[in-house]
């Protein structure tokens, strides 16, 4: 079954997280505590990170004890960051490269900080990309796109609600429209997923779907091989820089045998890799400028079909 969560019911989920607690953490603060956990990370030393008694961790879904997993293995965090700061929220989130013993991936995180500047949530998603599924991409990038580090304009600032809202379109129009027409696309709107380019690609081939645009991609109906986006958050929303950063699942069952890969309609065959059940789990920021969504950066990663989020 599809999930649809509609306009209303996101923007009060939102809005619950905005004033679930005090804004104890300014941007300033929420920015450094993001650098303190990578710090601690590196050093695999969890006792170097402020934390709740009952701070909750998982990666890629699992639920595991602070210092498992990566807590033992991330040598460094590199230049490539993406940090979206919601200081309403009391959050922030981070879609960095890092290095793993040798390993370089792309890496999402999700840090709730709680009154006193101790973080009472952690949620990691790292693509790995030797024998974790995340292999597709570039981890050779040294900067993302300027555009997730510009600064909205006070009076086009949205309200969180808004901006989550646009974002969402995006994940109806893949689930249950499988076309762009009510997505907000900006012209210019380009998607990378673990860094490499995915729509509006002005080096793919020209009759390539990376060449083109966001809106003429979801307007062929390929989506129709995505058969649920399930568990959406927004939880981290950035007002100041026009950022909504979603986490979720996207289910493939394995059913679909044709899909279209051309606004005019033309079957092709579904790929081998979508003819079995399996999941992406990601984690998606939207850079939204005047109401349109501009820029994609995704991690994401595979994982057991219809696998819970742990949250």
């Amino acid at each position: 079954m599809r999930h649809l969560i509609t306009a209303a019911a996101l923007a009060a989920t939102v809005g619950f997280a905005a004033t679930a607690s005090a804004a104890d953490c300014d941007r300033e603060c929420l920015s450094g505590v993001m650098d303190q956990y990578l710090a601690a990370l590196k050093a695999h030393d969890p006792s170097a990170l402020p934390v709740t008694r009952n701070v909750k961790y998982t990666e890629n879904g699992v639920r595991l004890n602070l210092g498992d997993g990566l807590w033992q293995t991330m040598t460094e965090a590199t230049d490539y960051r993406i940090t979206v700061i919601d200081d309403e929220a009391q959050q922030v989130g981070l879609l960095a490269i890092i290095n793993e013993n040798g390993n370089r991936h792309f890496f999402a995180t999700r840090l709730k900080v709680e009154k006193g500047e101790k973080v009472s949530e952690i949620e990691n998603l790292i693509a790995r990309n030797v024998g974790g599924g995340g292999g597709m991409g570039n981890t050779d990038l040294t900067e993302p796109s300027p555009r997730f580090s510009e600064e909205t304009p006070p009076e086009k600032r949205l309200a969180r609600g808004e901006l989550a809202d646009i974002a969402n379109h995006y994940f109806t129009g893949l689930d249950t429209e499988n076309s762009g027409k009510n997505v907000p696309f900006s012209d210019q709107c380009q998607r990378r997923e673990n860094g490499g380019i995915m729509a509006n690609n002005p080096d793919a081939p020209e009759d390539s779907m990376q060449r083109r645009s966001c809106r003429e991609q979801f307007d062929t109906g390929f989506s129709v091989i995505v058969t649920d986006i399930r568990e959406r958050r927004f939880e981290v929303v950035d007002r100041v820089k026009g950022l909504a950063f979603g986490w979720g699942f996207f289910d493939h069952n394995g059913s679909v045998e044709k899909f279209s890969n051309t606004p005019s309609g033309e079957l092709v065959d579904v790929a081998p890799m979508f003819r079995q059940p399996f999941s992406f789990y990601i984690a998606e920021i939207f850079e939204i400028e005047d109401g349109k969504i501009r820029q994609i950066e995704a991690a994401l990663t595979t994982v057991p079909y219809e696998m819970e989020s742990g949250w």
